[in-house]
């Protein structure tokens, strides 16, 4: 088994799905399920050099802000009756949506606003904050609207629909089920939608699509691979495949903790993947403690070099809730951090923790960001505990 090739499977399984509505992520029902965030990209500047996070512990939701970033509060707080979002008419770019209250949608505007979503759950935004991509009913349709105005599409899909959005803005490539089904380009630019032949049980799953169209894809059951592939976004043929497996790096156990889908920079080039450090254990029983992990780091690397470039561990997780069962020992949710998106100022990463009140609960309570030059971890906005789900734009 080659490098990351058991990871890049479980991420095409997993396929760019991230629903705001999902019980996972609001409640941690006293199971060993994590909370599920899928991130999503905005603007960032890329420096290619290797630096250390300075790893903190604790709990997040007793950190205050140690810094601010362009377009994020410094408090996330819900409104207690916002406005619905309105259907004709535009409201203006978004920075994120959340979910408030158990299963009330929000979407954050650029200038502050919060207006209620009619919708069960967030697929995206787009990296400049115009589109918005919902889920209005069980088993579709998934609709993209735009904020700026009106005009909106519709796409028949299922609970396993992903979508990727370029960083510039400009393309959206939708598939509409996990193993088979269609795949879109969608021209953000005039609407156009062309259907891309490629099938995702063969040549894998899209995780990400570049500026120019082309498809990084990720690995599938069917005919796994150990690295990327790059495909036309027009033939959907392959055109190259990238081999990661002389870096020495290790994949972590991250579908389990929504932390292993491939992540393309705003640089249009560089693709984060958590992996495991190579200076940590060779493996993690399955029987391992809750506590147990190994050492994670985010690893950039470059589609056109197909080289590592970027080093930043993540911090520390600290170990969950545990009591006696019947059936043996149950385990709470872990404090852990989540690749949330990407900002000019560095990565940003969602802090999830167990509630103070029910240590199996868990949900957000932090945005923190790694900084691009020292590495540094800072605090950026507070999050309150009614919040159980947040969705970056990108």
């Amino acid at each position: 088994m080659t490098m990351l090739k058991d990871m890049l499977v479980d991420a095409a399984d997993d396929a760019r799905v991230y629903d705001v509505t999902d019980r996972v992520v609001r409640v941690v029902r006293r199971r060993r399920t994590m909370a599920r965030l899928v991130p999503v990209a905005a603007a960032l500047l890329v420096v290619a050099v290797p630096v250390a996070v300075t790893r903190s512990s604790g709990d997040g939701g007793g950190q205050m802000p140690s810094t601010s970033v362009a377009d994020l509060p410094q408090r996330l707080t819900p409104e207690k009756s916002p406005p619905a979002l309105p259907e004709d008419r535009g409201v203006g770019p978004a920075t994120l949506a959340f979910v408030s209250g158990g299963d009330e949608v929000v979407l954050l505007t650029a200038e502050g606003r919060q207006y209620h979503v009619n919708a069960l759950s967030v697929q995206g935004i787009s990296p400049d904050g115009r589109w918005l991509l919902v889920l209005r009913s069980p088993g579709g349709p998934w609709v993209l609207r735009d904020l700026t105005g009106a005009e909106r599409q519709e796409f028949e899909g299922d609970t396993t629909f992903s979508a990727s959005w370029s960083p510039d803005s400009r393309r959206l490539v939708v598939q509409t089920s996990r193993r088979s089904g269609v795949t879109y380009m969608v021209d953000l630019t005039n609407g156009t939608r062309s259907t891309v032949p490629l099938d995702p049980a063969r040549a894998g799953r899209v995780c990400a699509v570049r500026n120019s169209g082309q498809l990084v894809l990720c690995s599938s059951e069917e005919v796994p691979f150990s690295g990327l592939r790059l495909a036309d976004g027009t033939s959907g043929a392959v055109v190259r495949e990238i081999t990661v497996a002389a870096l020495g790096l290790r994949p972590t156990d991250t579908m389990a903790e929504g932390r292993g889908i491939p992540r393309l920079d705003i640089d249009d080039h560089t693709v984060f993947i958590p992996v495991h450090d190579s200076a940590g254990p060779d493996d993690t029983p399955a029987t391992a403690p809750a506590g147990h992990d190994r050492n994670v780091l985010l690893a950039g690397f470059d589609l056109e070099t197909g080289q590592l470039t970027q080093r930043y561990p993540l911090p520390d997780r600290i170990p969950g809730a545990q009591h006696s069962v019947d059936s043996g020992v149950e385990y709470g949710p872990m404090d852990t951090r989540i690749l949330l998106g990407f900002h000019p100022d560095g990565l940003l990463l969602v802090h999830l923790a167990p509630s103070p009140s029910d240590p199996f609960e868990s949900g957000p309570v932090t945005i923190e960001l790694i900084a691009r030059d020292t590495g540094a971890l800072h605090v950026v906005t507070r999050a309150s505990r009614p919040i159980s789900g947040i969705c970056y734009r990108g």
